[in-house]
Formats: structure tokens, sequence, C-alpha cells
């Protein structure tokens, strides 16, 4: 029988969402989700289940027991932190031998309270006062545990304490002092820190109490991915799986920089996950969510066949995916709980993809994550004020948005202070002038779509330059959050990202810097008798938004400080967080790079082992000599070392160097596309084809919108031979949508485009060169050659001949279109004054039988050179007119007493007619005998011979002071005899 697919229980969806439930009992090994759900973690973590797991009052005789297999004893004194891991091993098979498969749902929610700690000790606080090591056997608890020092204010420091020494929290009367935590403990925390590296990126040094996070990672990932029949796990509780991507995605935080064997194995979690979620128009694209892209993967725009388009289609931008996820139709037939599961499934990725820089893959999970909870909105414009002495309105952006499930009015929730503008000019918020009913009575919406506009909001930063407008277009979202709380964690979130946006504004900039100072105080210490909400509350939505940890807070509060100039204040949190690069910064805008080295050197004299320390003093000194000692004293492991030792050679034109570190770094983390994009360009001096292109397909499939990668891969394409054409077209067409104002660009991809037989483009490509080029360069911007290659194509019939008729009469008809849009609406339009260019539109018009237009061309070709004052006495320029017009004749006898239909419009005023050409359409008359539009055939220049004559006569005149009796003057006069005498 096949097996039956497995699903989330309802208890574990509970705590998957944070939902409440009604069952109050204390929290026992049979109660722990109960408990979890409370945010009650210390008592899950200080359970029977917790304490069987971790060896908690673990006496020795019992110890050797479980250590029989081999692993180290904590009551050995030589017990380290690599001893861990298979300590915890034996415990958690211990437990299962005596419960059961059934045991691993108490590991589960175990290993949760752990990671919930975790999040609560360095992201929401409040204060956890439960140290992790207590959680292991005595003689380890003893040996790490955590040095704090009973305390009511900085003066029962220690006589040594620095103010740097002081730790980040300071709240129910106890300091934590980073700098002042035992040896054991020291190690204990180092040691840890050092086994959540990933892809040679370093965690941050002084993360609080990183045992918690360990722990939550062996029972969660390691110790599962370990275990001989994994599907055990996943039947008993499959939500592990949701909640192993949690722990990896906060595992991300930590590091310097983003791993991508990290978000391989998050996004692969969550690929198990949407297997266990029901059916929904979001479940095929939930499982090709990836982030791993191999040098062979094809990328979409660059691989795939495209065939032929018109010029609309030329810059199209890509579709949304969304179909089917967007359709409210298909979502409404899912029950609620359902949809709330994948709502936030999907939002939980769209956060991963946000937060790794990913902005379209983000917006594509986000989008169907607001289908799923069925979430409406829109930017839309309304008058409204922005200033107290504004006289007029003004359109101000407003969001719109409505929950499609209505939200219960309940109390105030407890949030962070909302600061006040108070400013002399800028109202509180737009005050706008008769507003609709859907701007001015907005209902309350969901927590969860609050969540998804705020990540909307992160995209629009993600997709667009930091400016103004940037701004002007994320505040909506922001303001529409912030109008009605709901959750502590989405407010705080909604705070940050206007205090974000507001730094930049004079009027507001104050504000901004108030505010992220008080997000910074709610966590570290709260002022006495604040409001203050419970820690259920706090990490409820906490995966579905994008908060910063402390200290990455403190780091921008900081960096506001710099600047608004505040540069000492800057500092002194920056020596406090051990954050050095910024230290350096600060220390060099204040001109003492001297006391920044000082400081570096002291830094490396008690940690001579670390190789960012090593890597900062080689960006101070730009001495690769010191990028070499982080790389050697790394293991060869530090990527950083080598992306520095990259970028200095390649600013030297050492490529080959260059090329070498840059692999040697992205060897190890392949997650960054600046490395990428240098290595191809490193490569491509060198012609280095072969390294070239997979660098720059790899920037590409990390970060979809650079133009310039899609540029310089084509053009390595067509280094390689004429084989990889047709490829470098396909990568050019994706160049052009993201650097439309390129000129350089659109010229490769309409050569390119002729080159691949791919006219429609190539026309399409001309026109907005010369959009691009024509005001400043004028005629320059066509290229003639092209041009003429173009018509000479459409004239000879290549592109109809293979075609059946009537196929081929359809494509006449659309390049007859395509040209008429080139040559009248784009290159008469604004440029008049090259010969050369009418001469060639010409010749198209001659092949279209438009002869009164190609007469036309002939004219103006003439015109462009007779009127010039130098036709008087420059022999260059005479000749060029002499030509012209003995060309222009030549046409006139040709043309001129052919005819050819003109479209006669009967106007309103006066009975005459308005001349239209080469429309074909019929007299006819409607039932009151109105005339209408008639076509009617006429000479195409009834007096040519009096217009040729013109023409000779006028040039004649003009030359025969300098040019009389040369070889063109002599031609001009027997052409004008010829006329006379005909």
């Amino acid at each position: 029988m096949p097996q039956e697919p497995l699903q989330l229980k309802r208890r574990e969806a509970q705590v998957i969402l944070g939902q409440p439930t009604n069952n109050t009992t204390g929290a026992g090994d049979t109660d722990l989700s109960d408990a979890l759900i409370r945010g009650d973690y210390e008592s899950v973590l200080q359970s029977d289940a917790a304490k069987s797991l971790f060896g908690t009052g673990l006496d020795a005789a019992l110890a050797i027991s479980v250590c029989a297999d081999g692993c180290t004893s904590p009551f050995e004194s030589d017990f380290s932190v690599s001893d861990i891991k298979p300590f915890i091993k034996a415990l958690v098979d211990r437990f299962i031998s005596e419960n059961g498969d059934q045991a691993w749902e108490q590991i589960t929610w175990v290993a949760t309270a752990c990671l919930c700690a975790f999040i609560q000790t360095n992201w929401t606080g409040p204060e956890l006062k439960l140290d992790p090591a207590a959680l292991l056997p005595s003689p380890l608890s003893s040996i790490w545990s955590e040095g704090y020092i009973a305390s009511s204010g900085p003066a029962d420091l220690p006589e040594d304490a620095t103010t740097h020494e002081i730790g980040r929290r300071q709240q129910i009367g106890r300091v934590y002092l980073g700098a002042s935590q035992s040896t054991e403990r020291n190690k204990l925390d180092q040691g840890i820190l050092k086994l959540l590296e990933y892809d040679g990126e370093e965690a941050y040094v002084l993360t609080p109490r990183p045992l918690y996070l360990y722990l939550a990672r062996l029972l969660l990932v390691e110790i599962p991915a370990e275990d001989e029949h994994p599907s055990k796990r996943s039947a008993v509780i499959p939500s592990a799986h949701w909640l192993a991507a949690r722990l990896l995605s906060i595992q991300q935080s930590l590091l310097d920089y983003p791993s991508q064997t990290l978000m391989n194995e998050i996004l692969d979690e969550y690929r198990k996950v949407s297997q266990l979620l029901p059916e929904s128009p979001a479940s095929k694209h939930a499982n090709r969510c990836n982030a791993s892209v191999d040098f062979e993967q094809a990328v979409p725009g660059i691989d795939s066949d495209v065939p032929d388009f018109g010029a609309d289609d030329a810059d199209a931008g890509d579709g949304q995916d969304g179909s089917d996820a967007s359709n409210e139709a298909a979502w409404s037939s899912l029950p609620i709980d359902a949809r709330n599961l994948w709502a936030r499934y999907l939002v939980e990725i769209g956060i991963v993809y946000s937060q790794h820089n990913m902005p379209i893959d983000s917006k594509k999970f986000v989008s169907q994550a607001q289908a799923a909870s069925g979430l409406e909105w829109k930017i839309t414009g309304a008058k409204g004020k922005r200033t107290k002495f504004q006289k007029f309105d003004i359109t101000q952006l407003v969001l719109v948005a409505k929950s499609a499930q209505p939200v219960d009015a309940q109390g105030g929730a407890a949030v962070p202070e909302n600061f006040d503008l108070n400013d002399d000019t800028l109202l509180e918020q737009i005050k706008f002038t008769d507003p609709s009913a859907e701007i001015g009575e907005q209902a309350k919406l969901q927590t969860i779509d609050q969540s998804i506009l705020l990540a909307f909001c992160l995209n629009v930063r993600n997709e667009n330059p930091g400016h103004g407008l940037t701004s002007e277009q994320m505040m909506p979202f922001v303001t529409r959050v912030l109008e009605q709380p709901s959750n502590w964690s989405v407010y705080t979130m909604g705070l940050l990202l206007r205090s974000q946006l507001e730094a930049e504004n004079s009027r507001t900039s104050q504000r901004a810097a108030l505010q992220l100072q008080e997000l910074v105080d709610q966590i570290s210490h709260p002022l006495p008798g604040s409001q203050e909400a419970g820690t259920a509350e706090r990490l409820s939505y906490f995966s579905a938004l994008s908060l910063p940890s402390q200290w990455a807070l403190e780091r921008q509060l900081a960096e506001r400080f710099m600047s608004l100039g505040v540069i000492r204040s800057a500092l002194d949190i920056f020596e406090r967080l051990e954050l050095w690069d910024d230290v350096v910064s600060c220390y060099v805008a204040l001109g003492q790079t001297e006391v920044a080295e000082r400081i570096i050197r002291e830094q490396l004299d008690k940690r001579p082992d670390r190789p960012k320390l090593w890597c900062v003093l080689g960006d101070l000194k730009s001495d690769p000599k010191h990028w070499h000692h982080a790389w050697e004293a790394s293991g060869q492991r530090f990527a950083r070392a080598m992306r520095s030792l990259g970028s200095y050679h390649y600013k030297r034109r050492e490529y080959k160097e260059s090329i070498e570190s840059y692999q040697n770094a992205l060897r190890l983390n392949p997650l960054f596309e600046s490395s990428w994009y240098v290595l191809g360009c490193a490569a491509m001096a060198l012609k280095e084809w072969d390294v070239a292109i997979p660098a720059f397909r790899r920037v590409v499939s990390i970060e979809a919108d650079n133009g310039e990668a899609y540029t310089n891969l084509a053009s390595a394409y067509l280094n390689m031979g004429s084989g990889n054409t047709e490829r470098a077209w396909n990568v050019l067409r994706e160049a052009v949508k993201y650097m439309r104002d390129s000129w350089q660009v659109w010229d490769n991809f309409m050569t390119t485009s002729l080159k691949v037989g791919r006219v429609s483009t190539a026309i399409h490509a001309m026109e907005r060169i010369i959009e691009l080029r024509s005001d400043s360069v004028g005629a320059q911007a066509v290229d003639l050659d092209v041009l003429r290659t173009i018509i000479s194509t459409i004239i000879r019939g290549q592109l109809f001949d293979a075609l059946p008729p009537a196929k081929a009469e359809r494509r006449k008809l659309e390049y007859d279109r395509y040209m008429n849009h080139l040559l009248v609406d784009t290159i008469e339009a604004r440029i008049t004054s090259s010969a050369p260019l009418w001469r060639a539109m010409a010749d198209y018009w001659f092949w279209t039988k438009d002869y009164r237009h190609c007469l036309d061309c002939y004219v103006k070709a003439y015109r462009c050179l007779s009127q010039r004052p130098e036709i008087t006495y420059a022999p260059p320029i005479f000749n060029d007119a002499a030509v012209a017009a003995l060309d222009l004749v030549s046409m006139y006898e040709n043309v001129g007493d052919k005819t050819q239909a003109v479209l006669r419009v009967p106007t309103a005023t006066s009975g005459g007619d308005d001349e239209q050409p080469d429309q074909q359409l019929p007299d006819s008359a409607d039932a009151n005998g109105v005339r209408k539009a008639a076509a009617i055939a006429e000479p195409v220049c009834a007096d040519w011979r009096h217009q040729a004559k013109m023409v000779l006569r006028g040039l004649i005149g003009k030359g025969k002071e300098a040019f009389d009796g040369t070889p063109n003057y002599v031609r001009l006069t027997e052409a004008l005899k010829e006329l006379r005498q005909a």
C-alpha cells in the first residue's frame, strides 16, 4: 500500500504559528508544546526531558554508562567543546531507547526551547535568567558558568572595568560583562562560535550564550542527520524540518557574510516542509525554491530558446510567476488554517531571499504569501497636506490594504514607544483633504498581513537604489502598519524601517535617531515600569520579519551617530561591540590612523590567531602580507582574506594573481556576486573566456538585474566564436532590460541581432539608441551601415522567402509598421541634417513604392548639402552637392510622372481636402450624402521639370564663381541643357 503523506499535526501548527491554546496547566514532559506556545522556555529547559537530553544532574556513575560507546565523560578533566556533540548524541540515543521513536517529539520541543531562548537573548528580550551552561552536568556547569556581577549601577563595577567592558544587557539589577567572563567560559563561547562558522565566514565574536543555539542545532539538525532512520523523526514530528530551517536562518544571521552552503541547507529544509502542507496553488513553486547555482545550470533568459519577436517585446520585463498562486479563487477552496500555514511558510522563504539580497525571488514568494493570506492592497494617490503652512493640496502616496479575514477588536498591544515628530513645519502625519472611504476608514489588518506588507517594503528597497524616491515608495507600507499596532515584533520592525527612511531628512533625522535609541533600549535596559510585551508575543511573528540582532541594531545606531557627526559616541559603541572595521573607519574619519593601527595591534596581541583582525590591519595598511597571514592563521579557511587580496591585485592590474585569490575565496563561499564579477573582469583582461563566462553566469544567477554582468557575459560569448552568437544575443536581451539608458549596450544588442538574423530587434534597438543619443550627437546616433543592412535585408526579401504566402504577407505588413516607426517617427522626427541618412531612407521608400516619400528624401538630402555656406568655396562640399543634385534630377525624371494614391479627407471648415498619401481607400459617402475620405490617383510631382531646373540653376549660380569649368560643374550645366531641350 502506498504510504500516506505526512502532514503537520494541529499542535505542531500552533507551535509554528505561535497560536495560544486553552491549556493552562503546567509544562511537564507531556505539555512541552503548551509551554513553548506560552513562551515559558525555562520550564521546558528544566523539564525531565531536557534534563535527560543534556545530562542535568547526571552523576559520575551514570555518566560512565552513557559514555560506554567511547565519548568523553563530562567528569573527566580533559572534556572540551568538541566533546559536547558526542556526549549529547549518547544521551539522545539513550533517551530514544528508553522512550521509543515518540521521544523525537520531546527532543524537538526541547530543541525549539533552546532556539527560542537564543532568540530571546539576542533579538527580542526580555532578559532570560537561565544560563545555558546550567543545563549541562554539574562539573561543566560549574566550570562554564556565566559571569554575572550583581549590581544596581555602574558605581558597583570592579575598579578595572572600563566603559567598553560593559555588555549589552542591564536588567533586573544584573550587568553582563562580556570582557569579564572566566577563561573557561570564554573558551566555551569562542569554541562554539568556531563550530558555527560556515564557508570560512566568522560568527559574531561577542554573541551571548551561543551554547543555546549549538544545543538546538545538535538536536534539530546534526544528530537527526546521523540517525540510521531519519524518516522516523519525520513520521513522529514533521514540523522539525520547519524549525530546523528557522534555526539555520538564525545561524546565518550570526555570520559576517551570508554562506552559500548554509543557505542551501535552509532552503532544503523549507522544501521538505512544503511536502507536509496541504496541496495549494503555491505547491509547485515552493518545491522549486533554490539558491544553489552550478556553473552548468541553465540560467533563465540566457540558455532558453527565445523566438524572434517584434519591437514592442524587445525590452519587456519578466512577468510575475504567480498565475496560479495569485488566483484568489484557487486559494479560497482551502480552509483558513491551511491558508495561514501557507502564508507564514511563503513569507518566511521570502524573508530568507530578502536577507540574501535576492529581490526577484523574494518578491515571488511574498506575492504568493499575499495570495494565500487573501490580503488586498494597492498604492494610490490622494490629495493632502504634509506641512503645517501648506496652502494647497498635493497628491500624496497612500497604501490601501484590506485583510481577507476580519480582525477582532482588542485592547492596545504592548508595543515600543512611538516618538512624536514635534517639528515646527512638518505635520505628524499627512492630512488628507476630503479623503475617500477607503483611505479614511481602513480596517485593522491581520498581523501576518502586516508582516507581508513589511516584506514588500523591504523588497522595494532591495530592488531600487538608495535615494529619496525609494523612500517615498517605502513609507506608505510602514505608515499603514504603524497605524494599528497588533504585535510587538511587527511594530518594532515598522518603527525600525521608519527610522531608516527618516534618517536622510534633516527635519526627521532627530526623531529617527531617538527612535532607534528607544528600540535598542527596550531590549537592553527598558525603563522601570515601561509597558513590555510578553515573550510569546515577541517571538510569535519573529520568523516572518527581518528583525536585526541586538548588536546589529546597536551598530545601526552607531552608524546614525556617524552620519550626524557624533563620531566619538559611535566609536564607543563600535569598540564595545568589537566591530573593528567600524572602529578603524571612525579613527580614519578623525584623522587618527595611527591610533586605529595601535588598537588593532593590541587586539592581535590578545588574539593572534584571529584572522579577521589581520584582515582589518591589512585593509588599514593596504599591505598584502597581513591578508596572507590571515589566510594561513585560519588554515586557509577565511574567505575574506582572499577577497581582499584579490581586490588588491586587481587594482594593480595583476590579473593572474587576482584570479587565483578570488577563486580561493569563492571556493569557500560562492555567495558573493561582487567577487564573481571582479573575477570575470580579470579573466576578460587576460582573455581567459572559459573563466570569465562561468563567473558572470554566477553573477546574474545571484543578482538577476546586474546589467553590466550581462553585458560582459555577452562580450565573452562573442569572443568565444560564432558558435556562441545566439547565446550572446540571449544575454544581451536580458542586459537591455536593466540598462535601458546605456546606448552602448543597445548598440551591441543591435549588431548581434543582425548577426543572428533578428531584424525586428535590431530595428527596435536602433530606435532606442536614437532616442538616447540624438539630442547630443545628432546624425551620429544612427549607424548608417546597420541601417543600410536592415533596409537591404528587407528589400531582398530574405525575411519572407521561406514563409508560406499568407504568413509572408503578414510579416511584410509587420515590418512595414516597424520601419515606418523607425524612419518617420524616430529618425525624421529628430534628425534632419544628414544627407547620407536621407538617401538611405529613400531606398526603402522606393522599394515600398511610396515614390512621393522617396522623392522627398532625395530633396532633403540635397538641401542638407546645398544650404551649407561652404558650398561656394569648398570643393568637397560642392562636389557632394552636385552629385546629390544630379541624383535628385534623375529621381524626378524616374518618378515625377508616376501616379500614386493620395487620401483626400474633407475638412469641416472650408470644404477643402487634407492630403494624406499612401492610403488606399475607396471614395464613399454616408447615408446623408456627406463625403468620406477618398483615395485619388495623382502624379507624384506634376511640375517635376520645373523643380529639377530650379535645383540645377540654384547650384550652378552658387558655384559659378569658384567652380566654373570643373567636371561636376560641367555635368550640372549639361543636365540643365538637356532639361531645356526636352
